[in-house]
């Protein structure tokens, strides 16, 4: 082969690598990103109820209520709180 051929053969070969390594990233961006909804769209049922969410919004004053034990990990919450989008609110 000529060496203009080579080097034509070289950038081809490292476009399509390039390529497939962009859409192995694009795919795991797909699967693994975590989106915010509203607790307007978290009651209107809009946020997945198969995929993990997080909720977005401000905290009600005068909403947070911490039991005696403080804040604990697992499944029985110590504390709780409302969310508000302003139009409406959603107990965490």
């Amino acid at each position: 082969m000529k060496p203009r051929h080579k080097r034509m053969a070289v950038i081809a070969v490292g476009v399509v690598g390039l390529t497939v390594a962009a859409l192995f990233v694009l795919n795991a961006f797909r699967n693994n990103l975590v989106f915010f909804y509203s607790p307007t769209e978290v009651l209107e049922g809009k946020a997945p109820p198969d995929r993990t969410f997080r909720i977005g919004g401000l905290v009600e004053k005068g909403s947070v209520h911490r039991s005696k034990d403080g804040l604990k990990e697992g499944p029985r919450r110590s504390s709780c709180w409302r969310v508000t989008a302003w139009t409406s609110s959603s107990p965490i």
